[in-house]
């Protein structure tokens, strides 16, 4: 994972003072002197403390910026996923041959692969969004979406949804296709508000501010499936989410209340065989919680695993609702349930697991990452997923 981020100092202390003398003159044109092999990691970072502030505040503030912005994605997923989305990163000779950690390959990627680096920051957070799911009843590929006047159509469009409320006086959509998947992020002006800041030595209490919001759009054809995340809550969610399906499928009527999930019965769910498909690359995947209804009844009834206790196994949820014998007979429904997927190690790092709560009709919190989408078919395979 990145390095946990304080201040600049803090950050500099993870880097070598040849890459950061070698950043700060290749993007910013200041020499930084390297230093001797007895220096310290504090020694060097004390070093460019003293260093940065004797540039220009334009050239300090704006190092300081990007050492934030380069923390953020220091991580072994971000540099593994940024260096195989974009072709041009020759990984092996630019960054693993000469970085010693995570810090270093991030910013030995953003020195030399500034452009690459920023096309990915504006997409790395997506994955880890949750989107508002809608079943699409007919899909076309990706590049019939994917065309310049279509996309600046649907800017004006998505723009007009805003201006109801007088917010999205400006919109910018940007596009990432990876495979048979689409993205768009159409990035809008928010009202004005008021920022305190120093202009030279006087302060400034009402400094006008325009801020930008997002509205995420992810399309995925092979899952008949349409993510919308947006600002203005349901009512707006869904009018986007009907827009997009007339601007790009051609469809001018769809329900977006649509029913997606289903839970069975208790004895059901019981019993339910939570088997992967072995091309999935599932080790396991059980029952973690469930939380149960009654009409006749005020209070909901909640189980879940946890401890080691007699109840630790991954078959305990389940195991307790058969001893319970909680059925329709006795009036008590599911409301919600969990699942928890463990994934095969493969290669490094920590072993991939997903923890999905759903509750139907249509309310589920997986997010947009390629182990999510796994778990979305396991959901239809186990009749969950119903749309």
């Amino acid at each position: 994972m990145s390095s946990h981020y304080s201040d600049p100092k803090d950050f500099v202390l993870h880097i070598r003072s040849e890459l950061i003398s070698e950043y700060l003159k290749k993007l910013h044109g200041v020499d930084f002197p390297i230093g001797d092999k007895k220096e310290t990691r504090e020694e060097c970072a004390d070093r460019f403390v003293d260093f940065i502030y004797k540039q220009s505040e334009e050239i300090r503030n704006k190092v300081f910026m990007e050492l934030e912005y380069i923390n953020s994605l220091s991580s072994e997923n971000h540099i593994s996923a940024l260096c195989n989305s974009s072709p041009d990163i020759d990984r092996e000779n630019e960054i693993e041959k000469r970085a010693n950690t995570y810090d270093e390959r991030a910013l030995l990627a953003f020195t030399y692969h500034p452009k690459e680096f920023d096309d990915y920051y504006s997409r790395a957070n997506i994955q880890e969004l949750g989107v508002k799911e809608l079943s699409l009843p007919k899909v076309i590929d990706v590049s019939e979406i994917n065309k310049t006047n279509k996309i600046e159509e649907f800017e004006t469009k998505v723009q007009n949804v805003y201006r109801k409320s007088l917010k999205g006086e400006k919109c910018k959509i940007k596009v990432f296709q990876n495979n048979n998947e689409l993205i768009l992020r159409a990035y809008l002006e928010d009202l004005p508000t008021r920022d305190t800041i120093f202009e030279g030595k006087q302060l400034d209490e009402k400094h006008i501010r325009k801020p930008v919001f997002d509205v995420v759009f992810v399309y995925k054809p092979e899952l008949e499936m349409l993510g919308v995340r947006a600002l203005g809550g349901k009512p707006v969610v869904s009018e986007l989410q009907k827009l997009f399906c007339s601007h790009f499928l051609g469809i001018d009527k769809i329900n977006t209340e649509e029913e997606r999930y289903s839970l069975a019965s208790v004895k059901d769910l019981a019993n339910l065989n939570l088997i992967a498909n072995a091309s999935y690359g599932v080790e396991r995947a059980y029952l973690k919680s469930i939380r149960l209804k009654n009409k006749g009844v005020p209070h909901k009834l909640y189980i879940e695993v946890g401890g080691k206790d007699k109840y630790s196994g991954t078959d305990a949820v389940q195991g307790i609702l058969k001893e319970l014998n909680l059925d329709k007979n006795t009036g008590w429904e599911p409301e919600n349930i969990k699942i928890t997927v463990v994934f095969k190690q493969i290669g490094k790092g920590r072993r991939k697991q997903v923890s999905v709560s759903i509750t139907p009709p249509n309310t589920c919190d997986l997010k947009n990452r390629p182990q999510d989408d796994t778990v979305r078919k396991l959901l239809k395979d186990w009749g969950i997923y119903v749309a």
